[in-house]
């Protein structure tokens, strides 16, 4: 979900319509970062994905989605490839499905 007081303040600073293709770009590079997210084979790059889908997240009021990619972050620059982190990475994967869907509202107005 996008929080809708963090969005609405982007709205206020560049205006309704950049605020909106703003946010497309946002839900078009973090598809992108997801997808490098869990995909096994770029372990080695679970953390920078996860900061800057964390970074990003917060940046937009998708705050329950920047929350999981900071608590990745966490574990793989603790080095900790575990069963937890598996866990917070399909958590992560399953809240960008509902950012997104949201995110896509928003910005066709309904």
């Amino acid at each position: 979900m996008i929080d809708n007081t963090v969005f609405s303040q982007l709205e206020q600073d560049v205006g309704p319509e950049l605020a909106k293709k703003l946010l497309q770009v946002y839900v078009t590079e973090s598809k992108k970062v997801i997808d490098n997210l869990i995909d096994p084979t770029k372990q080695q790059e679970i953390e920078i994905n996860a900061h800057s889908l964390k970074s990003s997240s917060l940046s937009y009021g998708a705050l329950e989605l920047g929350k999981l990619c900071g608590q990745i972050e966490v574990k793989a620059n603790e080095r900790q490839f575990d069963s937890q982190l598996s866990n917070l990475i399909s958590q992560a994967e399953h809240q960008s499905l509902t950012t997104f869907k949201h995110a896509e509202r928003l910005i066709n107005g309904s």
